[in-house]
């Protein structure tokens, strides 16, 4: 893969080719996995099922709420940024605008989750905490994500777990780790981690003159539908089990999902990479792509489906060997999920703007119907039904995603000289420097 143009702060020139990008993202996207999974380990080990369950409730949780109360502008200013020549727009002003009604607004649906769960006092501050503490992370690093600074936002993106993971270590070896411990030590990582985030986009972004333009915030309401959409899918099987059965068989559930993250942190170091790239691309090779995804994806199957049952009992002691039944459909959602990092990628970070409605449309659509099928399936099945309803769930949505693709082709090929630069076009769905701004 050949990059259009090079040169230009920002642009993807000297740093290496797509394929480069993606590995460099992906190892650090495998550090961060494998302390999240040592958080949940430490948990799984410390402490018994139904306060595991509790902690996977409030985790599992954080996506959504953190998806609800940032409105899709961590996506949107990616997308901006990754098509803007301009460095002279006040980005520093649009973080703190954002962030000024985003860490309210989740402190507001946190505790609203903290109701609806008849969560404990510290539980429910843990809720409200983390996703005020997530929403500044996520909009500082999506800047460095869309000035094509990948390495650096993925690596900030993960900071919460990281910190997270060294202190419950170091707390679990002197035999001190306790639900109400646990809970304070990750509040604390989130927090100094959101500190540490707005620190840097008051330092590091310079104020600049012209203001956003007000097209950021309209394309972020239907990046909002389409994340929320991705939120309730990733959450609703823990969410409803959450509902359904017992903290117990959340425990189950979570922790053996836990070791399939692999899929998951894959996909994310794709489309972490994918989505502001495809606007320096000249062409979109979708064959490559999906060969490339096809190889990645064979390769993590047969280690999963070879040594899975291994990973599961080694990692948590035979304490949940009940649940390695689940590791065969969790296979099937995580390859789904590699092959829809290219239509979601390429739908989110270059075609235009009606595609992205439709492509709306298309998640909610099948939202709905992974809520529904979770609540059928977990009645008949349990939590083999929680998982399938997913894979099926999973399957609809990339089979929407292509169907778009296909419609849209034309803007899949070479495109003129200087489409990179905001312009104000339906196609680009930018406005001018002239537009007002936010």
């Amino acid at each position: 893969m050949t990059d259009r143009r090079s040169g230009g702060p920002g642009r993807p020139d000297a740093a290496g080719g797509t394929p480069h990008r993606v590995a460099r993202v992906f190892l650090i996207v495998l550090v961060g996995a494998a302390l999240q999974l040592l958080v949940q380990t430490v948990f799984a080990r410390a402490l018994p099922k139904d306060e595991v369950g509790l902690i996977s409730l409030v985790l599992g949780a954080l996506p959504l709420l953190s998806t609800i109360t940032i409105l899709g502008q961590d996506s949107s200013i990616v997308r901006f940024l990754s098509r803007s020549a301009s460095g002279s727009h006040d980005i520093r002003g649009y973080v703190g605008r954002v962030v000024g009604v985003s860490a309210p607004s989740g402190a507001l649906v946190g505790f609203a989750a903290a109701l609806y769960y008849d969560l404990q006092t510290l539980a429910a501050a843990a809720a409200i905490l983390l996703v005020a503490s997530q929403n500044t992370v996520t909009l500082v690093t999506s800047v460095a994500r869309g000035r094509h600074l990948y390495e650096r936002a993925m690596a900030g993106a993960r900071l919460p777990f990281a910190l997270a993971a060294v202190a419950l270590v170091l707390i679990w070896a002197f035999d001190a780790l306790t639900l109400t411990v646990g809970l304070w030590t990750l509040i604390g990582a989130f927090l100094l981690s959101g500190v540490l985030c707005s620190s840097w986009s008051l330092t590091g972004l310079a104020p600049g003159a012209v203001r956003v333009p007000r097209s950021v915030i309209q394309e972020g309401l239907l990046f909002f539908g389409l994340s929320l959409s991705f939120s309730v899918m990733t959450a609703a099987d823990k969410l409803v089990i959450g509902r359904m059965m017992t903290l117990e068989d959340l425990a189950v559930y979570a922790t053996v999902f836990a070791v399939m993250r692999a899929f998951d942190f894959t996909f994310y170091a794709i489309g972490y990479v994918l989505m502001p790239r495809v606007n320096a691309l000249g062409r979109v090779p979708l064959g490559r792509l999906n060969a490339w995804i096809a190889g990645i994806a064979v390769l993590m199957t047969a280690g999963y489906l070879l040594l899975g049952d291994d990973v599961v009992r080694l990692l948590y002691a035979g304490r949940y060997d009940a649940g390695s039944y689940l590791i065969l459909p969790f296979a099937l959602s995580g390859v789904l999920k590699l092959f829809y990092s290219v239509p979601s990628s390429v739908i989110g970070g270059r075609l235009p703007r009606a595609a992205l409605r439709t492509f709306l449309w298309f998640n909610i659509g099948g939202m709905v119907l992974n809520v529904a099928l979770d609540i059928v399936l977990i009645g008949y099945m349990g939590l083999l039904g929680a998982a399938v309803a997913t894979a099926i769930a999973w399957g609809i949505r990339l089979a929407g995603g292509y169907v778009i693709l296909a419609r849209f082709r034309a803007d899949l090929g070479p495109r003129p000289t200087g489409s990179g630069t905001t312009q104000n076009t339906e196609g680009n769905a930018h406005g001018s420097q002239d537009e007002e701004g936010v």
